[in-house]
């Protein structure tokens, strides 16, 4: 089973970002106090006590002080029983990427950094609102390897405002020569309630082309490949088999626990998800009762998500399991399969289908098309 910690706390509010966070401390302790509730009250949610993962993300984690991370860290040690080795990952901005915090960091178990870049361009990070420099996270990443963390990942993003193909590549190019194992690379969106959303309907900012960032993308995955990184899920790269354990767990529809605002939890059999409120999330738990939604899945929900998130990957899905848990289902979508498979944007070989690395760029036409609606 995997754990996820959701830390709600930013120094600010990045333009792009659509994950649940809040630019201010003020709740920093009552957030710490509903969280151990929420971890001593849903000890019984997975029959499964061991953990082979743990995440923490956000938010920015390590905006957290060492006490206050050991705090979140012994509460779940006290619950959870961890395997040996199991995979402890923390979410990081690289101006917190000193000694003292790597130190700190270390020693409450931490073996995985994930270091949100997006860029090595000063100009791009301001236009985005990030709070460190390009040499920031360079020194950061070389420091941190200096200290024995050989787990590292970083983010970069595709579609900056002012982002050229040659500054892409060029970013490219730096991250390969640090010290990291695995590469997230995202191509921007417009999410929900965030600065660029507004900024958009006002008229001040504008995405890319598709096509423009389809071939940015395809140029990216040219060269990572070149470089060394095996492209194992549309955004992530690896190398040497160093794999986000976590996440990957995801995509294979294992169950995990999350706790904090806004964190999913998943059984096998439901979904659910807490609050997207801090306020509301504490409380609720101060109030002996966590404020979460809660959805059953039907046959159709685990069909639809074991194509959606398998398919994602390099592994893709099981023909077997395909004709056998979800034959009705998979003979639906049988005209659309064999478009694809014609095309070579899908691939069958050894018992399973995979998406081809000229169909990732049109993955979420692929996943569609094989989607069901009802029974």
């Amino acid at each position: 089973m995997g754990i996820y910690v959701h830390v709600p706390f930013c120094r600010s509010k990045c333009f792009y970002c659509g994950f649940y966070s809040v630019a201010s401390l003020k709740l920093k302790e009552a957030y710490l106090g509903a969280i151990g509730r929420e971890i001593d009250s849903r000890r019984d949610y997975l029959p499964e006590g061991n953990v082979r993962t743990l995440y923490f993300g956000g938010g920015t984690p390590s905006y957290l002080e060492q006490e206050d991370l050991k705090r979140i860290v012994r509460k779940l040690e006290e619950n959870y029983s961890f395997m040996p080795g199991a995979e402890r990952t923390i979410e990081l901005n690289p101006e917190d990427l000193t000694r003292e915090k790597l130190e700190s960091i270390k020693e409450l178990g931490f073996n995985r950094l994930s270091v949100g870049v997006q860029s090595f361009s000063d100009e791009r990070l301001k236009q985005i609102n990030r709070t460190h420099s390009g040499r920031q996270a360079v020194e950061g990443i070389t420091l941190a390897a200096s200290m024995g963390f050989d787990n590292i990942s970083m983010d970069l993003m595709i579609g900056l405002p002012g982002q050229i193909g040659e500054e892409l590549l060029a970013d490219v190019d730096v991250a390969s020569r640090l010290p990291v194992s695995h590469l997230s690379v995202y191509m921007l969106s417009i999410d929900s309630n965030t600065v660029f959303e507004f900024m958009v309907k006002q008229g001040k900012f504008k995405l890319e082309d598709e096509e423009v960032i389809a071939k940015r993308y395809q140029q990216v995955c040219e060269r990572l490949k070149g470089l060394g990184f095996e492209h194992y899920e549309i955004s992530n790269f690896a190398r040497d088999g160093k794999y986000s354990v976590h996440n990957t767990s995801y995509w294979q529809q294992k169950p995990y626990i999350g706790f904090g605002p806004s964190a999913h939890s998943y059984d096998l059999s439901s979904r659910q998800w807490n609050t997207a409120n801090l306020k509301t999330y504490i409380d609720s738990l101060y109030s002996g009762s966590l404020s979460f939604e809660k959805e059953e899945l039907t046959i159709v929900d685990l069909y639809n998500e074991y194509v959606m998130t398998n398919l994602r990957t390099m592994w893709g899905v099981e023909k077997e399991k395909l004709e056998g848990d979800y034959a009705v289902f998979w003979n639906q979508v049988q005209e659309q399969l064999q478009k694809y498979l014609k095309s070579g944007d899908l691939l069958e070989e050894r018992g399973r289908f995979r998406i081809s690395e000229s169909g990732w760029v049109i993955s979420d036409a692929i996943l569609s098309d094989l989607f069901v609606v009802s029974e």
